[in-house]
């Protein structure tokens, strides 16, 4: 009334509220009145000429907007896709290129020490068979000593039994050799006499008294017209 200067009636209405004699706004009371109202009932009011604009997705600056926004969301999904994968690739060579280098400095730690134990043992080697080689000739000494010491008197012997039992039975002994092959030691005696059976008898003899000592064995018994005497070959192999 005082904006338009149009005479108008109060705008006061009983709505039944109970307000003790309180004020109550004549909005307020509309306010609560719309409330009760049902949802098919209700509607939007607008008394200006001017129409609300639609919202910014219905409209077609919107709508360019939005394809524009979308169009160069879409232009820089594959590079920064592209330019994420490239950073993962690269941060995944960086850390398996610091991985190798550690490998390959810890290969060439274990390279080189197992080059130092292959020097030591090839000289641990060589040592040994140094060790091998003087221990060897050692005990080949040794043997040789023992065989000097223990088989000579024993052969000494052999030789005076053989001696007085060929004097015995009247054979000569022409030659005499000693032979030695892996665990076989041989005497050979070339025997000389003027009957075959002499030398029959002398090895009868011998392989009755050194039984168990001494093997005898006469390989053959010739006889030679010109002297006149028969030759055989005694081998004695010590037990």
């Amino acid at each position: 009334e005082v904006e338009l200067n149009i005479k108008a009636s109060d705008f006061n209405f009983n709505y039944g509220f109970q307000s003790n004699d309180v004020f109550i706004e004549q909005m307020h009371a509309l306010m609560h009145i719309y409330t009760t109202l049902p949802l098919s009932e209700k509607y939007e009011t607008n008394f200006t000429v001017f129409h609300r604009p639609p919202q910014f997705s219905k409209r077609e600056s919107g709508k360019l907007l939005i394809v524009i926004a979308a169009s160069i969301a879409i232009a820089f999904a594959y590079p920064i896709t592209y330019w994420i994968l490239t950073y993962a690739q690269t941060l995944q060579y960086n850390l398996l290129s610091q991985e190798y280098a550690e490998i390959h400095n810890i290969k060439i730690t274990r390279e080189a020490t197992i080059k130092n134990k292959e020097a030591d043992k090839e000289k641990a080697l060589a040592l040994l068979n140094k060790e091998k080689d003087e221990y060897t000739d050692k005990k080949n000494t040794l043997i040789k000593i023992h065989d000097v010491k223990a088989n000579y008197p024993m052969k000494a012997k052999l030789l005076s039994t053989l001696t007085k039992d060929l004097n015995e039975y009247e054979v000569r002994l022409e030659a005499l050799s000693y032979n030695e092959k892996e665990s076989i030691k041989e005497l050979t005696l070339n025997l000389v006499s003027e009957n075959d059976k002499k030398i029959t008898k002398l090895v009868e003899h011998l392989t009755k008294a050194h039984q168990g000592v001494f093997r005898f064995s006469l390989h053959e018994i010739s006889y030679e017209e010109e002297s006149k005497k028969y030759f055989g070959k005694l081998k004695v192999e010590l037990l």
